[in-house]
Formats: C-alpha cells, sequence, structure tokens
C-alpha cells in the first residue's frame, strides 16, 4: 500500500474524523481545519525494508497537507502500525530516515517554533542512550533565493545527560519546552563536538550561535523541513515514534 494521509476534521460534538473524501465539502472541511495553522495529519502506508548495505530512497509523497515525504533505509526498515511508526535497524551500519519537507505555508522561523515534541517507544536496543533522532533542515539566514547557507539542526538523547533511556514503554520527549541541545551539521560535515552544542533557546535568540567552520543559525534562521532518523553507529534496535508535533501541526502514524 502507498503512502497516504489525511486531516483529522473536529465535528463539534463528535470528536475527529478523518478527511478522506473527495467532495467539496470534505475538501472545504479540511481547509477549515488547516486555515490557522494547527491540524493533525494523519500518516499510513509507511513500508520501505531494505536488508542491503546500499542506501535506497522513495519517490517523494504529497501529502494532504501539500508536505511532501520520503524514507531513506540502509539494512533495515520503516513502517507504519500500532505503534506509530517503528524503525528497525538489522546492524550497527543500518540508517533510516523519514523526511518530511514543508510548504511555504508550514515554514516557520527559529524564533517562531513555540513547539516540536513526540510520543516514542524503544521496544529493543543495543544502547541505552539512544531513541529516534530528530533533525531539522535550516536555511541560515531565511532567504531561499540562496541555497550556499543551509544545514541541520540534529536533536540526540546522548547528549542531553538524561541517563539511560527507558525501554518497553510509552514516553514523550518535548525538545523546545525542554529546551534540548542541539547540534549542526553544515559544510558537509558533523558539528557534534561538545563544545559547539548548545540549548534550543540559544539557536533561536536573536544573536544565535555560530559554529567555527559552520553556519550561524538564528531566530530568522527559516525551518525548511524535519526529518526522523535512527542509525548510523547507534547499533541494532527497534524503535516507534508518533504524534510527532512541529509548531501546529501534529503528525499521526497509523497502521
Amino acid at each position: 500500500m502507498p503512502i497516504s494521509s489525511s486531516i483529522a476534521v473536529d465535528f463539534p460534538g463528535r470528536g475527529y474524523e478523518n478527511h478522506k473524501g473527495k467532495g467539496v465539502g470534505h475538501q472545504k472541511r479540511a481547509e477549515e481545519e488547516m486555515a490557522d495553522g494547527h491540524y493533525t495529519i494523519r500518516v499510513t502506508g509507511v513500508d520501505h525494508d531494505n536488508p542491503t548495505a546500499v542506501s535506497q530512497t522513495s519517490t517523494p509523497t504529497t501529502l494532504a497537507d501539500g508536505s511532501s515525504v520520503i524514507t531513506e533505509v540502509r539494512q533495515g526498515s520503516i513502517s507504519t502500525g500500532a505503534d506509530g511508526l517503528t524503525l528497525e535497524t538489522d546492524n550497527n551500519n543500518g540508517r533510516l530516515r523519514y523526511h518530511t519537507v514543508l510548504d511555504s505555508d508550514q515554514q516557520v522561523t527559529l524564533g517562531d517554533l513555540d513547539a516540536l515534541n513526540f510520543d516514542y517507544i524503544v521496544h529493543s536496543s543495543d544502547r541505552s542512550d539512544v531513541i529516534p533522532v530528530i533533525r531539522l533542515v535550516i536555511d541560515a539566514d531565511g532567504n531561499l533565493a540562496t541555497t550556499h547557507d543551509r544545514g541541520e539542526l540534529v536533536f540526540e538523547w546522548a547528549y542531553q545527560g538524561f541517563g539511560a533511556v527507558t525501554q518497553g514503554s510509552l514516553q514523550h520527549a518535548d525538545l523546545v519546552g525542554g529546551d534540548w541541545v542541539a547540534w549542526q551539521r553544515s559544510n558537509g560535515q558533523n558539528w557534534d563536538q561538545i563544545a559547539n552544542m548548545t540549548e534550543f533557546s540559544d539557536w533561536a535568540d536573536a544573536d544565535g550561535h555560530t559554529v567555527v567552520g559552520g553556519l550561524t543559525f538564528n531566530e530568522d534562521s527559516l525551518v525548511l523541513g524535519w526529518s526522523i532518523a535512527l542509525g548510523s553507529g547507534n547499533g541494532t534496535g527497534t524503535m516507534s515514534i508518533d504524534n510527532v508535533q512541529f509548531a501546529g501541526v501534529t503528525t499521526d502514524f497509523y497502521g
């Protein structure tokens, strides 16, 4: 089954229903739901398994809200099911990513990003300090006409000082409200040394934060997309993630 999506529409007194119809009325309700930028999009049909050591990238899929997604898999699998989006690596070389590319209406600056959180379950893992990683794709100066100044802001559990991950039960991670530290990938390099990491509020303030050899991210830097990642040296593991909230949009994975 290919990747598909629907907007959860609020019917007063009846709770939420999925926008699945193709009629004008259904489309209007979905557009009304998305108008203020706060809505839930449900995504299903993710099913990408690649046991080989060569990375595979899926064809982009446009979702109901205009964003698009691709999956990237090497020696592992990504799929939607009862626990949300499940990522499973076959070995230490496994590399899994689910990329969301935002359309212009969904892009926000770091200074305006007031929500970035998700639920997760670590079913099993070789390591005690790994959960799915969230990466933000950033245009440093906020000017889309210039493309040489783009990089990523990466949030990893291992650098937060939280101790061992709780396995086997549903947990919640609040990256912005919790003010996690993050590191930058730019100019083809990972700037993940402790000296280059700082709290989200530092990256998102007026002065921002500059990585020597990298870029300056500040309150005017524009978020072009986000991704869920697992693998690349993090051992063998099976983990699920769900209810990813980026700004006003919540992505609900189901199967």
